[in-house]
């Protein structure tokens, strides 16, 4: 009788083992996309792959996406014992420069990994380098003239067309010389400030039409507090 019990509990444990082991297994052999160095404002689109390896269908919940890029699943939700996925990204880089890194999350009824994660990275490189990127001229006296400089650098392959710089503000004046702007060339920017009397605080931008970067305007944010 005891052997009977013994053998009927290892028989209920074997069957419980393999319940408990009959699950899906989400398997990615590359979860990172290195895409190297763009420029700003190309985009970048991407497949992510990725496995079933378990026994039981892979059911796939959502997909969600870090800003600055976008996700969608187009293969099936429901991914059977051995089937593949695929993960369409696509990284739109205009709003973005330097070392980028981006994640994708993956939810799904995987036991062990119910969120993968899939990334992209890579560097952004600028078309316009602007020197400074922003100006601050600090506190200065009102109605009195300040001024400063600021250098734009073609970083890309193509000759790029500037428009006239303008500013948002009466106060600030833009002189820009005429220049072709062709690749690896420089142009300076004059910047005059007379602040108004009766303000604290200054703050506009400078906008230089150029044909070639995303939106076709570089902006240039100038900021200064001013004694009364």
């Amino acid at each position: 009788m005891r052997t009977i019990v013994v053998l009927a509990s290892l028989i209920s444990l074997c069957l419980f083992t393999s319940f408990a082991f009959a699950s899906p297994d989400l398997q990615v052999e590359t979860p990172t996309f290195n895409f190297g160095e763009i420029y700003q404002g190309d985009k970048v689109p991407h497949v992510f792959e990725f496995t079933n390896q378990g026994e039981d269908p892979l059911i796939i919940d959502r997909v969600r996406s870090s800003c600055g890029c976008t996700a969608v699943l187009v293969s099936e939700k429901n991914i059977p014992p051995g089937g593949k996925g695929e993960l369409k990204a696509n990284f739109d880089s205009a709003r973005f420069r330097g070392a980028i890194s981006k994640t994708i999350y993956l939810y799904s009824n995987d036991p062990v990994r119910p969120t993968m994660q899939f990334h992209l990275k890579g560097n952004v490189l600028e078309i316009v380098a602007v020197e400074p990127a922003q100006i601050n001229f600090g506190r200065v006296e009102a109605a009195n003239l300040v001024t400063t400089k600021v250098v734009l650098r073609n970083q890309g392959k193509e000759t790029l067309t500037l428009g006239k710089p303008h500013a948002t503000a009466a106060e600030l004046l833009v002189k820009m010389p005429e220049v072709d702007f062709v690749s690896g060339a420089e142009v300076t920017i004059e910047l005059q400030l007379t602040p108004k009397p009766g303000q604290e605080r200054f703050s506009g931008y400078v906008l230089v039409p150029v044909v070639g970067v995303p939106k076709n305007e570089i902006r240039i944010p100038v900021y200064a507090t001013i004694n009364k």
